[in-house]
């Protein structure tokens, strides 16, 4: 129920008004003065606030002034008579949401409420939506307890308060955007726009559009201007993910915004600057593309600025049994589902397994096994297929199961002595057959198989 304030000095108004708005379903508290209403808004909180312009102590403007030293989120509407609309005008650029004119009409009065509350409940929403961003996307929530993740986490500290261009470089699925979302929201640029874009889910003339924006008329359908990304991010952030995708024509272009700070639209001639951090990511080795002409050389130095590199998880196996855990309690609350528990057996089968869908892969995993299993624990069976049937976990077992010995050395050995037994028996016993095979020397295949006694 939200709460309103009304300030009338004429008690028939200012009771007809409290009666008529508390039958509309509002909360509503009345008062004769500002003193009075300034004595209340100290010690309580309101939504909105209807006040007559003229009053007996203060008028209106000066109690909207002095009632934002206790609540800058309160809405005023102003109540005027037709002599005093020039001075409620003015009271509007102050800040004041709207002027109602006497004798009031009480159709426009409630919709004009109704309004100034839908618009208060969609900006509180917008703000907390934003915090919850900012939290989610803090590089302290990106989970990791390794030594690689925490060295990530202080970089991105560092770099989050400088403008400086950074490439973020990982296997897919690593979280190369969640990086780039925490430089953002960590950074002084947070309140304004991150503007993200895929460079290799659209075509090269499309991705073109879409980064610098276009004129009418440019091309087919084109009927309206229409801003690119990099305005819509001015005083913000830019992520462009998948770089390493994008064509030669692209590249020049985006080395000019990156020296010059402006862009050109498609079709324009004008130049448009724009104050923007450029953050990008990608997959690909960018040094090959270097070697085989498919990248530019200055843009890769522009862009390569701060890089940061995410280690695949098979790198940091340390850090699955917290994510395992993050990821139980995230899924099991968002299908309503109570907790469920992690078998020493899964824990095994997540830990051995190569992940190579890495921190993305593990959360679809952890979601097909809560949604399609049954009882409170989770148990191989419930993982997806590809990883319950992993031919290197089944390699990895036996060597654990026929070497009982921590040390890779032993392991390695044992598993090169089983292929050369192998490759000798496929070769019908022919040595110099089975080192072709292998491609291996003769001689070397008889020194393992004297190291081996085979």
């Amino acid at each position: 129920m939200a709460r309103l304030l009304i300030v009338e000095d004429d008690l028939n108004t200012l009771s007809g008004l409290i009666e008529i708005l508390s039958d509309e379903g509002y909360d509503t508290v009345g008062v004769k003065s500002s003193t009075e209403a300034l004595r209340l808004l100290k010690n309580d909180s309101f939504d909105l606030m209807l006040t007559d312009l003229r009053l007996p102590d203060k008028d209106g403007l000066q109690l909207y002034e002095e009632s934002r030293k206790f609540n800058e989120e309160m809405i005023t509407i102003v109540m005027t008579a037709f002599s005093s609309v020039k001075d409620a005008v003015e009271a509007m650029k102050k800040g004041v949401y709207e002027y109602l004119t006497k004798p009031l009409n009480l159709d426009e009065l409630f919709i004009t409420i109704k309004k100034a509350l839908q618009e208060k409940q969609l900006l509180e929403e917008n703000i907390e939506l934003k915090n919850q961003i900012k939290h989610s996307c803090s590089f302290e929530n990106i989970i990791g307890n390794s030594k690689p993740m925490q060295s990530i986490f202080k970089k991105i500290e560092k770099v989050s308060q400088t403008q400086s261009t950074v490439l973020i470089r990982g296997e897919s699925g690593v979280g190369k955007e969640l990086v780039a979302r925490a430089i953002h929201y960590n950074s002084p640029r947070a309140n304004k726009m991150l503007v993200e874009i895929s460079c290799a889910s659209l075509p090269e003339t499309l991705l073109e559009s879409e980064l610098f924006g276009y004129e009418k008329g440019a091309f087919t359908g084109a009927v309206s201007q229409k801003k690119g990304r990099f305005e819509l991010a001015n005083g913000g952030t830019i992520f462009l993910d998948e770089i390493g995708e994008i064509s030669e024509n692209v590249q020049t272009k985006l080395l000019r915004v990156l020296q010059e700070k402006e862009i050109t639209h498609l079709g324009g001639t004008s130049s448009i600057p724009v104050d923007v951090r450029v953050i990008t990511a990608t997959n690909r080795n960018l040094e090959v593309a270097l070697k085989n002409g498919r990248f530019r050389e200055d843009l890769y130095f522009r862009l390569n600025v701060i890089p940061i590199i995410i280690p695949p998880l098979r790198e940091r196996r340390e850090d699955i049994p917290i994510l395992l855990e993050h990821f139980v309690i995230k899924t099991c609350r968002e299908n309503n589902k109570p907790l469920m528990k992690i078998s020493d057996q899964t824990l095994e089968m997540c830990l051995n397994y190569e992940w190579p869908g890495n921190v993305r892969e593990l959360e679809n995993a952890v979601e097909n096994a809560i949604v399609l299993g049954e009882g409170d624990t989770i148990i191989p069976e419930f993982l997806p297929l590809s990883i319950f049937s992993d031919p290197t976990r089944e390699i990895f077992s036996e060597l654990n199961e026929k070497v009982n010995d921590d040390s890779y050395r032993k392991k390695i050995d044992y598993a090169e002595r089983m292929i050369l037994k192998d490759a000798i028996n496929k070769a019908g016993g022919n040595k110099s057959k089975a080192a072709k095979n292998l491609n291996i020397s003769l001689r070397t295949m008889r020194y393992k198989i004297k190291k081996y006694r085979l």
